[in-house]
């Protein structure tokens, strides 16, 4: 972007009323003061000068002209923020380096619907209902506003009616799943007698929806938007957008696991607090986080699975080298429960006696439950905590292996390795490398044809049964691939493996993932995957040939059944030469 058009921008954006949009200012003097919006102060150090059109924070020094004011606060790109303020000052660019979204159609319909349901919690018989509910569960009017909390009507198609009579097309209604068709035709809302939490994308965009039931006897709690072009679970975090300026200031993102999680715990003062909305941690999620700030404090629930949560978390976190810390939270509670049984005092006083480090809580973690006493358990112990500490600082692994033969009573020159063996992971016996044939080859290239493309996947299944894989493990890994696409348009390999078990993710990462033929990125057309798909389907007949040679050999009296099946495959498979 050219200086001059820069310039333009900056000069035709007022400074003080761009910033008042975010900070509360007030006249001292020429200038105008507020408090920081970059950092937590008590004492407004934020000077902005209509003389000079620029914005300072006297203490940290954020700020800045017009455009790079607005790049900061809104955690865009110059480029971004320049063509927003030249949209907003009326200044048309010709030659836009940015390309336009080609979603914003998507992004406008799903704010209507944000806002129809946020009318209906206000406005409706059944609404004042839901509302009344809310406030059983100490949500006050300011909350309900913030998070922009809705209610959807029990069996309606009061969505689709409103959406239809403003022209919005029924085909993208299905595609962002707020509506559905029935057998007979009919259309009808997804969400069906539930309070509607909105899902905003980093940039502020409604891109999905969760609704929460109000029947107590309703086996699902909530239901949330299908996997849309816009909507991707793993690619999210709620409440993100909107608690950027608290995450700012605190310099901290703090991780929860629900949506009342973050809604308690913003109505008790903590107010940077985001959620993954009840699925294990990913690594987009991760670098969102990383995207705003370098400190992350995991509160997830007290239970075990949030201990197993918090343990898969922390690797995720600090491969972003992100800073983790663990909010460890008394008698197995989730933040929303504790806050509402002793109050926002005691919750907030969590934050200092009952906050570990990341090493010192997976310690500890390790260590609970198990008997050292016991050879099994002392052995499981060493391993967890050795497995922690071995990429770890000099210090680090010099403290816990102190503390580690400490517990285990023992020398602690016996946990010393040999610096070739610490640094590298132990791989399974089941998964080092060996030489495999053609026909385990052609397995492997399948899967990997499957991880890169839907249309791959679904040309293969319908070409293969699930039965047709030998091997056990690759074959349940391709059943999860399957099942992955019935939600997902594209794979996201990071998003895929942590929908794995422990012993599927090891053969992925340990095997698959480090064949050549993936980590070179060959891609396989659909029009190469037949040759693969004649070598399992080959295997299989050879598998099914041995199987009936041996029962022929070894029965008295055979069948003609498996005589004629057999004779049949000898003939197929000579063929197929």
């Amino acid at each position: 972007m050219e200086d001059k058009l820069i310039n333009e921008i900056n000069e035709k954006t007022a400074i003080v009323d761009l910033v008042s949009e975010f900070v509360s200012l007030s006249k001292r003097g020429k200038n105008f003061m507020g408090l920081c919006p970059f950092h937590q102060e008590k004492t407004p150090s934020f000077s902005v000068s209509p003389e000079k059109n620029i914005a300072k924070c006297m203490s940290c020094g954020e700020g800045g002209t017009p455009i790079n004011f607005y790049r900061k606060i809104k955690n865009i790109s110059f480029e971004e923020a320049a063509l927003e303020l030249a949209e907003r000052a009326g200044i048309e660019i010709k030659h836009k380096k940015v390309k336009s979204d080609p979603n914003t159609h998507y992004f406008k319909l799903m704010n209507e619907v944000a806002q129809f349901y946020q009318f209906n919690l206000k406005n409706s018989e059944k609404g004042q209902e839901a509302l009344k509910y809310l406030y059983q569960r100490q949500m006050t009017d300011e909350l309900i506003s913030h998070f922009k909390l809705g209610y959807a009507t029990g069996h309606s198609d009061t969505l689709y009616q409103v959406l239809k009579d403003k022209k919005y097309a029924v085909s993208d209604m299905i595609l962002l799943g707020v509506v559905k068709q029935a057998d007979d035709g009919t259309y009808y809302d997804l969400f069906s007698d539930r309070i509607i939490f909105p899902i905003t994308s980093p940039r502020g965009d409604v891109v999905g929806l969760s609704g929460r039931t109000l029947n107590p006897k309703d086996q699902v709690k909530y239901i949330n938007s299908p996997e849309t072009v816009i909507f991707k679970k793993g690619y999210l975090l709620y409440h993100l957008f909107e608690a950027l300026s608290d995450i700012r200031m605190s310099k901290q993102v703090v991780l929860y696991e629900g949506f009342f999680d973050v809604i308690s715990s913003y109505a008790a003062g903590v107010k940077n607090g985001v959620a993954t909305m009840g699925t294990a941690l990913t690594k987009n999620q991760a670098q969102l986080i990383k995207n705003v700030t370098k400190s992350v404090l995991i509160a997830y629930d007290g239970d075990a699975a949030g201990l197993k949560a918090t343990d898969h978390a922390i690797p995720l976190l600090e491969r972003e080298q992100l800073k983790v810390e663990v909010l460890t939270i008394p008698e197995k509670m989730d933040p929303d429960d504790f806050i509402k049984a002793y109050g926002p005092e005691k919750y907030e006083m969590l934050f200092g006696e009952y906050t570990l480090d990341a090493y010192a809580f997976r310690y500890h973690y390790y260590k609970q439950g198990k008997n050292l006493q016991d050879a099994n358990d002392m052995k499981a112990f060493r391993r967890q905590v050795m497995v922690m500490i071995q990429n770890s600082d000099s210090s680090i692994r010099a403290f816990y292996a102190q503390k580690l033969a400490h517990d285990l009573n023992i020398p602690v020159e016996s946990l010393q390795r040999k610096k070739s063996v610490q640094s590298e992971p132990i791989i399974p016996k089941s998964d080092q490398p060996k030489m495999i044939d053609k026909h385990q080859k052609a397995e492997r290239y399948l899967i990997f044809a499957m991880l890169r493309s839907k249309e791959a996947a679904e040309f293969i299944m319908k070409s293969l049964k699930q039965t047709d894989f030998a091997e056990t493990i690759t074959a349940a890994i391709r059943l999860k691939i399957e099942n992955y696409y019935e939600d997902h348009r594209e794979l996201d390999i990071n998003d895929f493996l942590d929908q794995l078990t422990l012993e599927q993710r090891q053969h992925m990462e340990n095997v698959l993932l480090t064949d050549m033929f993936w980590t070179n990125n060959i891609v396989i057309s659909t029009d190469e995957l037949s040759p693969y798909i004649a070598l399992v389907k080959e295997a299989n007949l050879k598998r099914r040939l041995e199987y009936l040679r041996e029962k022929i050999k070894n029965e008295d009296n055979v069948s003609d059944i498996l005589i004629n099946e057999r004779d049949q495959i000898i003939v197929l498979l000579k063929h197929n030469k």
